[in-house]
């Protein structure tokens, strides 16, 4: 039996949290747009009125599930990239590219967390259609999942980066994937 050392246990454990509040995200937001679809189309034509909190929560879902599951795909290393080219490529250049990305990834995040992080501060009174004026109800929690799923996405591309200094052969067969087995 292989034993498992203490950063692969902290890896698993980071990414079973950031796949759950991705989930728990995507199920409240289905629970919470039935709500708005409930009450607009069958109470609201019984009771004439409707929820109208629902619309800004669910636009507000919306915003937290696209930066977390951006953190998943970068986690299962599905963003977008143009894997049929590079899996003909060799090892080397492979491994090359890879860094280059992943630096290209790292870039990215720090403008995405750099700009969002003033935002957040900058709208912290503003209150959001007919949700609460408190948070985190208010404009400038739109901005917290830009930073927590750009620092997540962060640490996915440090361990990427670390695998393409340390063991290439991971990330290679990862973008190769099938393509070897096929031949």
């Amino acid at each position: 039996m292989e034993e498992v050392n203490l950063a692969t246990k902290l890896g698993r454990l980071f990414d079973g949290l950031v796949t759950s509040i991705a989930l728990a995200l995507y199920v409240l937001m289905i629970l919470v747009v039935g709500l708005q679809i409930l009450t607009r189309w069958v109470l609201g034509s019984i009771l004439g009125s409707s929820l109208p909190w629902t619309v800004n929560l669910s636009q507000m879902l919306l915003v937290y599930i696209t930066f977390f599951g951006a953190a998943v795909a970068s986690r299962k290393r599905q963003h977008i990239s143009l894997d049929l080219l590079v899996s003909r490529l060799s090892d080397g250049v492979i491994r090359v590219l890879t860094g280059l990305r992943t630096l290209l990834i790292l870039a990215f995040v720090g403008v995405m967390v750099s700009g969002a992080y003033p935002l957040y501060l900058q709208n912290r009174g503003f209150g959001m259609g007919a949700l609460p004026s408190h948070p985190p109800f208010t404009e400038a929690w739109l901005y917290v999942p830009a930073v927590v799923g750009g620092v997540c996405i962060g640490i996915y591309a440090l361990r990427d980066l670390w695998l393409v200094a340390v063991a290439p052969e991971t990330i290679i067969e990862d973008i190769k994937g099938e393509d070897e087995n096929a031949e």
